[in-house]
């Protein structure tokens, strides 16, 4: 079923949030290209669109719901309505003595039955998918228990009426802490150890359909890790983060000792950090964890001898070229797959030479080390395979042509949505070109965007683009040898030749040299580069230690 962002993808327009965007009616037949002359506006129940240039405007509506439905692609359980209480007295008394009134225990729908535990009760769409039971046990000690099987969402979703102000806090009693002074928020399901993050990918649209957040979370250790997560996939520009000032404060703590106080508390919250510059003041703990522990090893690429060059991080760009068919898309699968198998690292991709399908083949014989086929991988392997790759491989759908402003935009969703780690945009020469610039000045100023968008983002960027046509004999390229700028070459982070050369009959060898030119941090590996020999495995098209 459609909703409205397949309205909006038919109408060419990408925007995921207010802002100014390049307009697909007016764009291409312009002479300035870089004239973002497309207002999108995202309203509460619709997206209001207008081009400056040409007059191209109109409105998609969003579905009837206070929120864009995203369909999760597991199958949850709704559970059937709770037998309560019909005397709600203790509940009441319960929460007066938490500063918390009748009216807003009856608002979030709170009950208590014959047990006396604490019906918390989540909504979504104005359906029941999950009830926390809680026990008070004395002396601060409380116990949980779920609805089996319920689907993620957050606590106090349902109640929200607005699309201004986002305010995330650590549990339902801070809900509804807040709530008593007149601010909407949402709790995570689970409390501040919660690492499953589906609730926030299954309703990130919804999420990402408010103007500004704040986070407002325990001052303890758990709210900490929980603040540093959320701002991993929250838009910083648009984020801002609320400190208690005492150790270990909540919401809920604090409203019981002053109201007032807890209003300051939210009022105050202050954006991350200065669009455009920080201070040292600002970074003082990574300062002093590099003091203590020195420089951050780099992630392993998944071979032995590849590591003795180079390892991974993540905030840099990565160029590959080699002639074709030599394996630069087989070397990129491999080391992402290779990330993946690691660390659970999350990749999105953009290959404009492979089908959907016969791409999870190639990742699938990664996984199982058989090919793809019925013959020689089994029903249950296939559906290891994919229960493996649904959440690490995310694809650039290529139903359009695709710009590296759009493609960055799409970078920027799937971040803050499955907190990407790695992008693959393979290869260069299938981008639409909107500059009017000569292809060296545009090659500078679209590497120049994509190294930003690494850092921005914290995203290792693998580019992959084809050399110059070979000479006669097929002289292994070099960096420089890419078509249209030194610059591939010149902005590089890591800089990568994949080559394998032939054989006497004309087919090429087994043997795959990575051959690495270029590691601009010399924490990472040797600055000067090197060169290794991988073994492509025909069978399963693995590259192993040779």
């Amino acid at each position: 079923m459609k909703d409205y962002r397949d309205k909006l993808y038919e109408l060419g327009i990408t925007a995921t949030r207010s802002g100014k965007y390049f307009c697909p009616r007016c764009r291409e037949e312009r002479k300035n290209k870089n004239d973002k002359s497309l207002s999108v506006q995202y309203q509460f129940d619709r997206v209001l669109y207008k081009c400056h240039h040409c007059g191209f405007e109109g409105v998609v509506f969003m579905d009837s719901y206070n929120y864009t439905k995203t369909e999760p692609s597991k199958v949850y359980t709704k559970p059937a309505p709770p037998v309560e209480r019909d005397n709600k007295e203790i509940l009441y008394s319960y929460f007066e003595k938490r500063g918390i009134p009748k009216e807003i225990v009856d608002f979030y729908k709170v009950g208590v039955n014959d047990n006396k535990e604490i019906l918390l009760k989540y909504y979504k769409n104005g359906e029941l998918v999950n009830i926390k039971y809680r026990t008070n046990l004395g002396d601060g000690k409380k116990t949980f228990r779920s609805e089996k099987n319920a689907e993620p969402v957050p606590y106090g979703m349902d109640q929200i009426d607005q699309r201004d102000v986002l305010t995330f806090v650590e549990g339902e009693i801070d809900v509804l802490s807040l709530a008593t002074i007149g601010i909407q928020s949402i709790s995570v399901p689970n409390g501040a150890s919660e690492k499953n993050l589906t609730w926030f990918e299954n309703n990130y649209d919804w999420i990402n359909s408010f103007n500004e957040y704040v986070i407002m979370v325990d001052n303890d250790e758990a709210g900490k890790k929980m603040e540093a997560t959320l701002l991993e996939r929250l838009d910083k520009a648009r984020t801002k983060v609320a400190k208690f000032n005492q150790d270990k404060d909540d919401a809920n703590t604090v409203l019981v000792r002053d109201k007032q106080e807890l209003a300051n508390v939210w009022a105050n919250a202050e954006y991350v950090d200065i669009a455009g510059f920080t201070s040292f003041g600002a970074k003082e703990d990574d300062i002093k964890a590099y003091f203590n522990n020195g420089y951050k090893a780099g992630a392993s690429t998944g071979w032995n001898n590849v590591d003795r060059i180079f390892t991974i991080k993540k905030g840099y760009l990565m160029i590959v070229t080699g002639y074709p068919t030599r394996g630069k898309s087989y070397f990129c699968d491999n080391l992402i797959f290779n990330l993946s198998k690691k660390y659970g690292w999350r990749h999105l991709v953009c290959s404009f030479e492979n089908t959907l399908e016969n791409h999870f083949a190639r990742f699938a014989s990664f996984y199982t080390g058989k090919k793809f086929n019925k013959f020689e991988m089994s029903e249950e392997e296939l559906d290891e395979a994919l229960k493996f790759f649904n959440d690490k491989i995310y694809r650039v759908e290529l139903n359009r042509m695709w710009d590296i402003d759009s493609l960055i935009e799409q970078l920027e969703y799937a971040k803050h949505r499955f907190n990407i780690d790695t992008f693959t945009i393979d290869p260069y020469n299938r981008l639409a070109n909107p500059s009017t610039e000569r292809e060296d000045k545009y090659i500078g100023q679209m590497l120049a965007k994509l190294t930003m968008a690494a850092k921005k983002l914290d995203v290792l960027i693998i580019f992959i683009a084809h050399p110059k046509k070979p000479q006669v004999g097929e002289k292994v390229p070099d960096m420089y040898a890419i078509s249209g700028s030194s610059d591939w070459y010149n902005m590089a982070d890591y800089g990568i030749v994949i080559h394998r050369d032939r054989k006497p009959d004309g087919t090429l060898e087994n043997s795959v040299r990575v051959i690495v030119h270029k590691v601009k941090d010399f924490q990472l590996g040797n600055p000067a580069g090197g060169e290794v020999n991988l073994l492509f495995n025909t069978r399963n098209f693995l590259l192993e230690d040779n």
